[in-house]
């Protein structure tokens, strides 16, 4: 089948107009603005800064923590310091994110490597979250958090370190009250 020169022209039109629109959804779904709002969450868990926490939640913030159903009171009350100081690096790998309008979710891992007097602990997490807009700014309105046990560890994740922060000993465990 023959084109013409006015077809070659549109069809090259068409591919370098959509192309960079391509590249944006790709980047887009590999670091969505949303993810932002559960990086400053956890920045603020590893401080210990319950404002902080709240600054990145909707008043209605629901964290279903490993078959728990918690506020963010409770979370806030979970990550407060009650011993030793330890170093807690956090990283994350995105799943999946999609948006609709004010409204995002995304999928990812979550992983906390623990350093303490007695060693080095590794947490994982296979978590989701819901955020809204709101004046502009992404907040997480529901959070779900499934920790696995060391042996069912994913080993093909490409960890990003979000942050190091020194934190409390008696947390190593997980983010659940004893």
């Amino acid at each position: 089948m023959r084109t013409s020169g006015a077809q070659r022209v549109i069809m090259s039109l068409s591919f370098w107009l959509c192309w960079p629109l391509l590249c944006i959804a790709t980047a887009d779904a590999a670091d969505h603005p949303a993810f932002e709002s559960v990086k400053e969450l956890f920045a603020a868990m590893s401080k210990h800064d319950g404002k902080a926490m709240q600054e990145t939640a909707t008043e209605d913030f629901q964290l279903l923590e490993h078959g728990e159903d918690w506020t963010m009171q409770r979370l806030i009350e979970a990550v407060q310091p009650k011993g030793k100081p330890y170093e807690r690096k956090n990283f994350f790998s995105q799943i999946r994110a999609r948006q609709n309008g004010d409204v995002a979710w995304v999928s990812y891992w979550n992983k906390a490597e623990i350093r303490s007097e007695s060693g080095l602990r590794t947490i994982v997490w296979l978590e989701s979250a819901v955020m809204v807009k709101e004046v502009g700014r992404w907040k997480i309105q529901l959070l779900h958090s499934t920790r696995l046990e060391p042996e069912h560890h994913p080993m093909d994740i490409d960890w990003v370190l979000f942050e190091t922060a020194h934190v409390d000993v008696n947390q190593v465990h997980d983010r659940s009250p004893k």
